[in-house]
């Protein structure tokens, strides 16, 4: 059963003499109770879509479907708050640094329900113990505790709306590699224990190989791959995601988005494996079980 989808959704921003296309027909599935990944490269699209799902952004066109409802009409704001968190990069950046941690997640719990002090206690008490904190750190301010320690915060705020989805937007990159791997070993163990829906978004396929069932790579605002992990990791398919798996992110030779195509494929400027029919329409392709890429190079019928 799938929590959350997307449906052809584009977000366009429009700059001076040109149109960015951050999101160009997008289509993404969240499975409820399991880890997704979204992987790419800075600036492909993956914040915007985070951010569109949460009503930030207004999509041009498309639908998003949360439990089979569309949340892409405005009067649906509320049930995306309440139902919908996200823990950003940053974790300094996503807390007030004139309150308290106590003073944060009670803020966040009482939303929408108020609670008394000693209920509103016990509970924030609880969400902080889930992430391995304790009641030490009610009263600290963000500036007091470790990179570690203030996502671990973040975290427990999103847990304490008990929403069944949850966003983390590169959730690890600002924290050294050991905290970084404590960071994932937490939420395996969340997302196994409460069964919560997360969207796993990263730059990096070896860390989404770590903890998500199912993965999507993004370029330029377009899914090109998808399907169970362990198949994108152990046999990527399109070329980017082999330049992703690589962990090559130098640009093949410099240029910009008006070097993208019209038509076909927006990799082609940068594929050493471009043919001729990659600058017309670009085929879905299912490559083995459940794994399928859009790259005709796998165009049975060309």
């Amino acid at each position: 059963m799938n929590i959350l989808e997307t449906k052809d959704l584009k977000v366009y921003f429009h700059q001076k003499h040109q149109t960015v296309k951050a999101l160009d027909g997008v289509d993404v599935f969240l499975r409820k109770g399991i880890t997704t990944a979204l992987a790419g490269e800075s600036g492909c699209g993956k914040t915007t879509l985070a951010k569109t799902i949460l009503g930030f952004h207004s999509p041009c066109s498309g639908k998003i479907y949360f439990q089979k409802e569309d949340i892409t009409v405005k009067k649906n704001e509320r049930l995306i708050r309440k139902n919908i968190q996200i823990v950003f990069q940053n974790p300094f950046l996503s807390l007030d640094p004139r309150y308290t941690i106590f003073s944060s997640l009670y803020e966040t719990l009482n939303v929408f329900k108020r609670r008394s002090k000693k209920e509103a206690e016990n509970f924030i008490a609880q969400a902080l113990e889930e992430v391995e904190l304790n009641r030490g750190v009610f009263f600290r301010y963000p500036h007091q505790l470790s990179g570690g320690q203030t996502q671990r915060v973040c975290i427990a705020r999103s847990l304490i709306m008990r929403a069944p989805l949850i966003i983390f937007d590169e959730p690890t990159s600002s924290l050294d590699i050991t905290t970084a791997s404590k960071i994932i070993k937490l939420l395996s163990r969340l997302q196994q224990d409460k069964g919560i829906t997360f969207l796993f978004i990263s730059h990096n396929l070896k860390l989404i190989r770590k903890i998500s069932q199912v993965s999507f790579i993004m370029y330029h605002g377009k899914i090109f791959e998808y399907g169970p992990t362990d198949l994108v990791y152990n046999n990527p398919l399109h070329p980017y995601t082999k330049l992703l798996k690589e962990a090559s992110f130098l640009r093949l030779k410099s240029f910009q988005d008006s070097d993208i195509p019209q038509y076909g494929c927006p990799f082609l400027p940068r594929c050493s494996h471009r043919r001729q029919d990659c600058g017309r329409e670009v085929i879905r392709n299912e490559v083995e079980s459940g794994h399928f890429v859009f790259c005709n190079l796998y165009n049975k019928n060309s």
